[in-house]
């Protein structure tokens, strides 16, 4: 049986990001502590994940390092689970 590990609740939210490479990747859903997004193709991903996004309409971007605690491919996606690290929000002048 699967036991569920998060401490803190989850929003499902679809939000572009990017990535240092200029990769362009969604978020399927996000917590304070964690997220997981989805990369279009099957990319070969590990270790940390630097990434920075804009929140639509709130004039503000959010960047952290996240550390890769699963990868899954299928169907032509990678999906990335990370814990974050660091993360900043800053305001967008």
């Amino acid at each position: 049986m699967f036991k569920e590990r998060r401490v803190e609740p989850r929003e499902v939210l679809a939000l572009p990001l990017w990535l240092p490479d200029g990769r362009a990747a969604v978020t399927r859903d996000l917590s304070s502590s964690g997220m997981y997004l989805v990369i279009q193709g099957e990319r070969l991903i590990g270790g940390v994940l630097f990434f920075e996004m804009r929140v639509p309409g709130a004039r503000i971007r959010f960047s952290a390092e996240g550390l890769i605690v699963r990868v899954e491919r299928r169907d032509g996606y990678t999906g990335v689970a990370l814990k974050l690290i660091s993360p900043r929000l800053e305001p967008l002048a």
